[in-house]
């Protein structure tokens, strides 16, 4: 009995650790998450400060150190501010971290005392880092970045249970007007949110127009319905010169609309009219609205193209089965939250969600178009 005892009191110790390490690790995957609000802030304190634009250009391709990265981030903002003086304590913090997630490499000088108190490091450009320079960079991911770190934004989440509990648009909750209303009315969201557009469409529409080469070959006219600043389209009719690109938005959005060769803005109501066209584009459109809206949004496309006009969709597609676990689908998950709180109703869909709405629309047939990005090339036909 002895023996029994004493094994059966190590496998209630051993059970105990198991048990007490699982529920550490879940805590810790917590706090994961509930600090996840730290990263997008470090990420635009480093584009802020020019870091990534600061390393690719006097680092030559290699690393600097946190005091080299400094003094230039000094002399950058010297005639700005009364005070250049960088505090390189806070600049190492930063950047340690931002290491951590790949952001930026991380390796100690060479040459360094073995007893040295403070190990010097180095910190240099990784893939994700040059996504965010943005000095002779068109395909930046710096101005999304601004907008997903926008403090509007930031604030409607507050108010993202309420949207639970009464059913209300989480924005409009926080400033009593739909997003739309409030970027007519605000300048600086406005060009913010702009910006954030155009920088995507410089590298989702580059694939796009190559993609769908052959298709484009047989469009003549093209209206881009919420186009912004027409960025999509001068991208399209770059490649495709046969193409008259229409760029179709709201009124404060065309009047900052430049000026660009092959493109002509228009301004109106999407739900009230869209221009005539053999083909109408909509990218990063229909996950702003609801269901209802989006029908009628489909149905305006469908009345603007002639029989054997197409609809062109850019937007996510959120996977599921085998791909309930992929980054693509957490990904999209994580674009819906974002959906919740930035737009009156609108939300990502599965392709089951945009086929009822194509059919709702009286389109007959649909072919989707993968990309490299989350989002996917959506093609709509009025025959099978």
């Amino acid at each position: 009995m002895e023996s029994i005892d004493r094994v059966f009191s190590r496998g209630t110790g051993q059970q105990m650790i198991s048990s007490c390490e699982s529920a550490a690790t879940q805590e810790l995957q917590l706090y994961e998450m509930m600090f996840s609000a730290v990263k997008p802030m470090a990420l635009k304190a480093a584009v802020l400060l020019k870091i990534p634009d600061i390393i690719a250009a006097q680092g030559n391709g290699g690393p600097l150190s946190v005091e080299q990265i400094a003094s230039h981030i000094a002399a950058a903002n010297s005639s700005s501010t009364s005070n250049s003086h960088v505090d390189v304590g806070y600049l190492y913090r930063i950047l340690r971290f931002l290491a951590s997630y790949g952001v930026f490499t991380e390796q100690e000088e060479a040459d360094q005392a073995d007893d040295a108190d403070t190990k010097k490091i180095k910190y240099g450009l990784t893939a994700i880092s040059k996504l965010l320079a943005q000095s002779e960079n068109q395909q930046s991911c710096g101005p999304f970045l601004f907008l997903m770190a926008e403090k509007v934004y930031l604030e409607a989440y507050q108010h993202l249970h309420e949207s639970v509990l009464e059913g209300c648009y989480t924005f409009n909750k926080a400033y009593d007007m739909s997003p739309w209303e409030y970027l007519s009315h605000d300048p600086q969201a406005n060009r913010i949110f702009n910006e954030a557009m155009t920088a995507n469409s410089s590298t989702v529409m580059a694939s796009v127009a190559k993609m769908y080469e052959d298709g484009f070959e047989s469009i003549n006219t093209l209206v881009d319905v919420g186009g912004g600043m027409g960025s999509s389209l001068s991208m399209i009719v770059k490649e495709h010169s046969h193409i008259r690109g229409i760029n179709f938005d709201l009124p404060h959005v065309i009047a900052t609309a430049p000026p660009i060769t092959g493109v002509e803005h228009m301004e109106g109501n999407m739900f009230e009219h869209i221009p005539s066209a053999d083909a109408v584009m909509m990218k990063w459109i229909l996950h702003d609205w609801d269901d209802e809206k989006c029908v009628k949004l489909l149905r305006r496309s469908y009345e603007a193209t002639p029989a054997n006009g197409k609809v062109l969709i850019v937007d996510a597609v959120v996977g599921g089965g085998k791909e309930a676990e992929s980054m693509s689908r957490r990904l999209g998950l994580l674009f819906d939250i974002a959906m919740m709180v930035y737009t009156t109703g609108g939300k990502e869909r599965t392709e089951e969600e945009f086929k009822r709405l194509f059919q709702t629309a009286g389109f007959r047939s649909y072919r989707i178009i993968k990309l490299p990005f989350l989002q996917a090339l959506i093609v709509l036909s009025k025959s099978e």
